[in-house]
């Protein structure tokens, strides 16, 4: 390799880090955005079960969450993926959580998917197994709410007209141990959710006054509930697709960083070992000449 070449090579890599650079601190900056929007959710949520339970210390309250069949002969899942690369096996593992999940537990069920994310589109599920709808995922916190609406919006129209007798939710979430795949079960509502609730005593200083009819209020608040669910799921992606993609670019920074390394000490070698040839030429030049010169001077002093 010439000194040239070299040199190109380190200007490349010197550009590729700078690129690679940006692209760690735009996804840190992402990955802060998404987390302060899953705590917004968590305190929506905390507040969502506060008000089921001021709904149930009320005296003429009873709720009863539909009955769905327990057969699960059609089942629709939601697999929520990444739209860009750089982030390893996101896609494949989220994949794989819904195949070890739903064929294991329903192998006798006619399943379906809805996917969140064009790459995950294109991705070949287990048993080829059939897709409803397909949905680009959100870039910005502010079109995760609206994409939540039409996912809400595909689920109440499967289950209502196609026969679904249960949805879940497969997303990518962070955990304190690392990333982490998750199952969660939209549809049949998880009863034990909101038993736990109505057991639990009502810490507040008096009873909330509720002048809204019962149901309909309940009805809304299990709306919200799916609502907070599916807006969950595709903020906990998002976060951890962008943390994922920062991992992967710092460790691609650190892999540069000691490329560049390499190849500058190998270009101070080069150099070095120029530097030495040409003044060993310089050295043999002067030498050479020295011995040109001493019999022209003993010619001369003869003469």
């Amino acid at each position: 390799m010439s000194q040239e070449i070299l040199n190109k090579r380190i200007k490349t890599t010197n550009d590729l880090r700078g690129i690679v650079s940006t692209m760690k601190m735009l996804s840190s900056v992402s990955v802060g955005q998404f987390e302060k929007a899953l705590k917004s959710l968590k305190q929506c949520n905390e507040n969502l079960y506060l008000a089921f339970q001021g709904l149930f210390v009320q005296e003429n309250f009873q709720f009863e969450v539909p009955e769905i069949s327990k057969q699960k002969n059609k089942v629709l899942a939601i697999v929520i993926g990444s739209d860009n690369g750089l982030v390893g096996r996101f896609n494949r593992d989220v994949i794989k959580k819904m195949q070890d999940t739903l064929y294991d537990q329903f192998p006798q069920s006619q399943i379906k998917v809805i996917t969140v994310g064009k790459r995950l589109a294109h991705f070949n599920f287990p048993k080829e197994t059939p897709k409803l709808a397909c949905y680009n995922n959100s870039n910005t916190i502010k079109e995760i709410s609206p994409l939540s609406n039409v996912i809400l919006a595909k689920i109440h129209h499967s289950v209502s007209h196609e026969g679904f007798d249960s949805v879940w939710l497969f997303y990518t979430s962070r955990q304190a141990t690392g990333l982490k795949v998750q199952a969660e079960q939209l549809i049949p509502f998880q009863k034990g959710i909101l038993e736990n609730l109505k057991t639990k005593k009502w810490t507040g200083r008096s009873l909330p006054l509720v002048t809204a009819d019962y149901k309909e209020l309940f009805s809304a608040f299990i709306h919200e509930y799916f609502t907070l669910s599916v807006t969950h799921a595709l903020t906990a992606s998002l976060a951890s697709e962008h943390y994922t993609r920062m991992i992967h670019m710092q460790q691609a920074e650190k892999n540069i960083d000691e490329k560049l390394n390499e190849l500058e000490l190998l270009y101070q070698q080069m150099r070095q070992n120029q530097i030495t040839d040409e003044l060993i030429d310089i050295v043999s030049g002067a030498e050479a000449i020295s011995k040109i010169k001493t019999p022209l001077d003993k010619s001369v002093k003869n003469a």
